[in-house]
């Protein structure tokens, strides 16, 4: 698997199984609570995952991860058939911040999204992540809501 952006400290590439013990569940668990989800939970939820859409990590040269990011690509039926790509879960290992890892993830997502031929790619961020956003190329659009539900057990 060839690595998609490179820097003295780290590469991008797509997310392997071997990753999820290796700081991924870490670094996913600096943006939210993954609610004490196992690696082995969480190869689960990785073979879930549906085609085409892509987990990128940023590992350091010893294979730690210290960032991720999701694109997930959404057919439509507007725009002719249309492909959206969705980023999702920008995540930076605390320490790793302002070092590229965030800038390259977002970057190897938006690259990817353009491969799979989207028209647009989207993503939701709080308001002090708007500036960081911005300086990639994303401008804001509409608004986001949300509405929190009980999961079936």
């Amino acid at each position: 698997m060839k690595a998609r952006t490179r820097s003295p400290s780290f590469r991008v590439r797509e997310l392997e199984p071997g990753d999820l013990g290796n700081g991924f569940l870490e670094t996913l668990g600096s943006l939210s609570d993954l609610g004490g989800l196992t690696a082995s939970e969480a190869r689960k939820v990785l073979s879930a995952i549906p085609k085409p859409s892509r987990i990128f990590v940023a590992v350091t040269p010893g294979g730690r991860v210290v960032g991720t990011t999701t694109l997930f690509a959404e057919r439509k039926f507007i725009h002719r058939g249309g492909i959206v790509g969705h980023i999702e879960d920008v995540a930076v290992l605390e320490g790793y911040e302002g070092k590229g890892v965030g800038t390259s993830l977002v970057k190897a997502g938006i690259e990817y999204a353009k491969e799979l031929g989207c028209y647009k790619c989207i993503l939701d961020c709080r308001p002090e992540l708007v500036k960081f956003y911005e300086r990639l190329g994303f401008r804001e659009h509409d608004v986001g809501m949300r509405i929190d539900l009980k999961p079936r057990r």
